[in-house]
């Protein structure tokens, strides 16, 4: 399936939204259940036709772009000679 960068972007909004999916720190984060729930909110809110297993491959997609480039960044943070307290630090 072709996701736009317009879809692309509404769908990481409705992710951050639906804090209990990737926040471990929520109370609901293990309730299976209402993970479920969460991904069919946000399935239900796109625009494009598609599947939660789809959602979730797009997620996973997304992350493994994201992981080197963070990745890169703080070993560039490094390497630039700052001082200890100036090393990027991933949140």
């Amino acid at each position: 399936m072709e996701w736009s960068n317009e879809n692309t972007m509404i769908f990481l909004n409705l992710y951050e939204k639906e804090g209990l999916i990737w926040n471990p720190k929520d109370p609901l984060h293990k309730n299976r259940n209402a993970v479920s729930d969460a991904w069919k909110r946000i399935k239900d809110q796109l625009s494009v036709n598609c599947s939660i297993q789809d959602l979730k491959k797009k997620k996973d997609s997304l992350m493994a772009s994201f992981r080197p480039l963070l990745s890169h960044k703080v070993k560039d943070s490094m390497r630039t000679g700052s001082a200890a307290n100036n090393v990027f630090k991933p949140n």
